[in-house]
């Protein structure tokens, strides 16, 4: 019965609201709630594409998921978002994203790697557990 009034309790928050961060924020924690993974999803990282001679010819919208196996290392995350964004950018900015074989496309694996390399050094023992491309888009 307290389940079900609770079930209601969230419905009626998420219908008044409609937003499923209050849902999660409001909830009672149950038992396996506390359980990770838990995943940060970023705003697109703008990655720029360059021609041999350095111009920019085009630029890529990266979105990564860092993925935590606790709840305090992603809530403190979230409040090194712009320190994390700026190291991110260093990099994708200086290095480029593609194979070696420019004919393959972005270098998923050589992302990641150096991704996770780069929050490892901003939030020291908070860092991510893993980084996941979740879009890749062209732009202008």
């Amino acid at each position: 019965m307290v389940r079900i009034l609770g079930v209601m309790a969230l419905v009626m928050c998420f219908w008044t609201t409609g937003s499923v961060d209050v849902l999660a924020s409001s909830a009672p924690a149950e038992e396996g709630a506390a359980d990770g993974p838990f995943y940060l999803e970023m705003d697109p990282l703008s990655v720029p594409i360059r021609k041999k001679s350095g111009a920019i010819k085009y630029y890529m919208f990266l979105a990564m998921s860092m993925e935590f196996d606790e709840q305090d290392k992603k809530s403190y995350s979230r409040k090194m978002l712009p320190r994390l964004r700026d190291a991110f950018l260093q990099d994708l900015s200086g290095h480029s994203v593609l194979h070696k074989d420019k004919s393959r496309g972005l270098d998923f694996a050589q992302v990641r790697k150096r991704l996770l390399k780069h929050a490892k050094k901003v939030l020291g023992k908070n860092a991510p557990t893993s980084m996941h491309v979740v879009k890749v888009f062209k732009g202008n």
